[in-house]
């Protein structure tokens, strides 16, 4: 994953960073339209970004899927291994419904794993992949923000994108706050509050393995 590129191709998506309401790029706002998810055009764009800088061999891996709003996008013009993580415990949320979501765009090749995503990381679900992108929009209290995080670390390239959701909620930024005290290969390159354009906000930790 190449992270400098992301930090510095980022703001340049939108008109005025992190103001702008709507990214240059429009794409975004057909796939909310056929796909309605807890997200923004913005929250979008930057997934897509995020998966665009994949390196060679490298994974994208989402924990919260729902209806695949957030996948759709991510894979959006892209290549590489997709991977999504969700229990479907949430209303309407089926496998079969994200993968109708995945064909309305003619998108093939993700992987999709049913279950509580702590179980299926501790069983080595991840096992021989190379994580460049985690997104994580799962359980958002503190304990398992932070399990969530430290979960993936065994997996993660050598450089790599931890991107956290709904980041102005109290538990979730004390989660990120004592993940990067007890992490020093992990810093905070964005934080992104909520806002019209950014739903509840969003948090970019970059990794650097030692």
């Amino acid at each position: 994953m190449d992270v400098e590129r992301f930090e510095r191709e980022l703001p340049h998506l939108f008109e005025r960073f992190p103001e702008s309401s709507r990214p240059r790029d429009r794409r975004f706002e057909h796939v909310l339209e056929a796909v309605p998810g807890l997200a923004r055009e913005n929250n979008l764009a930057l997934l897509n970004l995020a998966a665009r800088l994949l390196g060679l061999g490298e994974s994208y891996v989402e924990v919260g899927s729902f209806r695949g709003t957030s996948l759709v996008a991510a894979m959006l013009g892209n290549d590489g291994e997709f991977v999504a993580i969700d229990d479907f415990s949430f209303d309407e949320a089926t496998p079969e419904g994200l993968e109708s979501s995945l064909e309305r765009f003619g998108l093939e090749g993700a992987t999709i794993l049913a279950g509580n995503a702590f179980e299926l990381l501790e069983r080595g679900a991840l096992e021989g992949r190379s994580v460049g992108v985690y997104y994580y929009d799962a359980a958002h209290d503190h304990e398992s923000q932070l399990r969530g995080l430290r979960l993936v670390e065994p997996h993660l390239a050598h450089e790599a994108l931890l991107i956290v959701d709904d980041s102005d909620w109290d538990e979730v930024r004390r989660a990120t706050a004592d993940y990067l005290a007890g992490q020093p290969q992990a810093r905070l390159a964005f934080d992104i509050p909520g806002s019209e354009g950014w739903w509840e906000g969003m948090q970019v930790i970059s990794w650097l393995r030692a």
